[in-house]
């Protein structure tokens, strides 16, 4: 029985928000040639333009709105102070109709911006696609990646070839990360300025409000930017970088690919989040063993008692892949950090912060591991 495609795996039911801004991409990537490899120097131009592209709509949203409110209070008439709360409603409504006129002109910039920036960077990255009407399931799982990042929707919720990324997430912590993640796109400018209001509201500096607001709802849009761009690079190296892997892979015995598949299937418990890069290379390890199963389960434990008892050069396999799917799957930090470490102390081998920061570097600089 064939192994299901890692695609359908990852988002077996997208939504539609998701089918769109993945129809968008792929129009895109249509109608550029691909590149045969990274093209470093376009990519540090496409990725500043992004991002300024993105702090500009920031910087006009903030002045236009904190500036409303300063000329309600300042000319729209001439004692705001001694004004009842009933009195100053018309002028409330009437801002907040502007304010949230112009937050939605500015959230529908930005997604149009993150859609085709992460468009444009999975190309510039030497993602390998074909210029036809069907994408092969490696790439669409890609596409389906971006498309999520760009939109910021949160963690596909679906078992991963048998793994729940949500194992290690119960209860009312996962009930409030939903949440917090539906709110987080249509909340987060308005209680960023709602802040700044409340802070700004003691301070004698009222009157620069627009002066002031405007840059940090810039540097707020740039971050954002910047952090969705970074993860679909990360993203369109993928496929190339897990077909260098599983060719390193090649030579080694079903035991250490099978351990090697567990790692990853507990990688991505530990993330809490399928990456689509660990999605591929799962299913990649699942079908290179005999009787290619449809599913993985992930005993901890027992995998570590494997990975103890492993020595030479399978050793050495199962570190190297194990570190490189850390490092595809994000940043040499919290959970990907502590599962390296207890790895490596595992197989009684001492991880080197630097080595692994090192690779993690020519990996973001589009070289080979």
């Amino acid at each position: 029985m064939p192994l299901s495609r890692p695609d359908k795996e990852y988002a077996p039911a997208p939504g539609l928000a998701q089918r769109w801004a993945s129809r968008y991409v792929h129009r895109y990537l249509r109608r550029q040639p691909a590149l045969d490899s990274p093209a470093p120097y376009a990519l540090k131009r496409a990725r500043r333009w992004i991002i300024v592209w993105a702090a500009l709509a920031g910087m006009i949203s903030g002045t236009l709105i904190g500036g409303a409110e300063w000329f309600m209070r300042e000319f729209a008439t001439g004692h705001w102070a001694a004004m009842s709360l009933r009195e100053q409603l018309p002028y409330w409504a009437s801002y907040l109709a502007f304010a949230g006129a112009v937050t939605a002109l500015e959230i529908g910039f930005l997604y149009w911006n993150a859609l085709r920036g992460v468009a444009t960077i999975t190309r510039l990255a030497g993602l390998r696609y074909g210029q036809t009407d069907t994408l092969e399931p490696d790439i669409q799982l890609t596409v389906h990646g971006i498309s999520r990042a760009a939109l910021e929707y949160p963690s596909p919720g679906s078992l991963i070839y048998g793994v729940d990324p949500h194992a290690y997430l119960h209860g009312w912590k996962l009930t409030f990360r939903s949440l917090i993640y539906r709110l987080k796109i249509s909340l987060s400018s308005f209680l960023l300025r709602l802040l700044l209001r409340r802070l700004l509201g003691r301070l004698t500096l009222r009157g620069f409000l627009p002066v002031l607001t405007g840059p940090l709802y810039a540097v707020w849009n740039a971050w954002i930017a910047a952090r969705i761009i970074q993860e679909a690079y990360l993203q369109a190296r993928g496929p190339a970088l897990v077909k260098h892997l599983m060719e390193t892979l090649a030579d080694s015995d079903e035991r250490t690919r099978r351990l090697v598949a567990k790692g990853v299937g507990e990688l991505i418990m530990r993330n809490q989040h399928p990456h689509p890069n660990l999605v591929l290379l799962l299913a990649r390890l699942l079908d290179s063993l005999p009787e290619k199963p449809q599913t993985i389960d992930v005993d901890w434990s027992a995998a570590l008692q494997g990975y103890a008892s492993l020595t030479g050069e399978s050793r050495k396999t199962l570190l190297h892949t194990l570190t490189q799917a850390a490092l595809l799957s994000g940043t040499f930090r919290g959970s990907r950090k502590k599962f390296l470490a207890e790895v490596f102390a595992t197989c009684q081998t001492p991880l080197r912060n630097e080595d692994i920061k090192a690779q993690q570097r020519r990996l973001l600089s589009g070289q080979m591991p």
